[in-house]
């Protein structure tokens, strides 16, 4: 093999590593946390005008599960190799415990108390994000 080659090989092998734990908490975010998020929100928000009943239970079954999603993936952001210094695992933690709460708001249809948790799980994912997720700045 040309050394070259093989340089080249030890470059994207090594880079690929690099970049393997923001790959796998970028798609942890964009295929659980975002729409379990989006989902649980949902839920405290007013209905649709004209919501049948029907859509109202989808609408709750739905926040049920995306906070239970944002448990599940909090936890999953504390384990090893995906968990990063600072207060990464703080955010984590109160992701997993908001949304535990959550998920009791949305067990009770209560909307009121779902809305009220739904801004402190968007604070601690706010939090997280002001801290890991870098800013390109605007010209």
């Amino acid at each position: 093999m040309k050394p070259g080659l093989l340089l080249s090989l030890l470059f994207v092998v090594s880079a690929s590593a690099a970049t393997a734990e923001d790959l796998t908490t970028k798609m942890i975010m964009a295929l659980d946390v975002n729409p379990g998020a989006v989902a649980f929100w949902a839920g405290g928000n007013d209905p649709a005008e004209g919501e049948s009943a029907f859509a109202t239970e989808a609408r709750w079954v739905a926040a049920v599960k995306g906070a239970q999603a944002m448990q599940a993936k909090g936890r999953l952001l504390q384990s090893a190799g995906i968990a990063r210094d600072g207060p990464w695992s703080t955010f984590a933690e109160m992701m997993v415990q908001i949304s535990a709460e959550g998920e009791a708001a949305a067990r009770a249809r209560n909307a009121e108390k779902a809305f009220e948790v739904g801004g402190r799980l968007y604070d601690s994912c706010n939090g997280c994000h002001k801290t890991y997720v870098p800013r390109v700045p605007s010209n």
